[in-house]
C-alpha cells in the first residue's frame, strides 16, 4: 500500500490565512514515524511533516509530486 495523503476541505480563516484538513492512511502515518523517529502520532506534527511534503511537492522535489484523484 501506498502512503497517501487525502486534502478534505481547506477552510479560509478571517485573519487571511487557510486551514487545510486532511486524511491519512496507515501506510503514510508509519512512514511519518519511521522517518521522523517519532513514536506517535500527533497532529502538529502531522501537520508541519505534511507542510514540508506540500513544499517539495509544489517544487516536484526528491520524487514528490501532486495529482488530482477522480472519484
Amino acid at each position: 500500500m501506498k502512503p497517501i495523503i487525502e486534502i478534505v476541505d481547506v477552510v479560509d480563516n478571517p485573519n487571511g490565512s487557510s486551514s487545510i484538513i486532511f486524511e491519512t492512511n496507515e501506510a503514510f502515518d508509519k512512514m511519518y514515524l519511521k522517518e521522523t523517529g517519532k513514536k506517535r502520532l500527533t497532529k502538529r506534527g502531522l501537520g508541519n511533516y505534511i507542510i514540508e511534503i506540500l513544499e517539495k511537492s509544489i517544487e516536484e522535489k526528491n520524487e514528490f509530486s501532486i495529482k488530482r484523484i477522480e472519484k
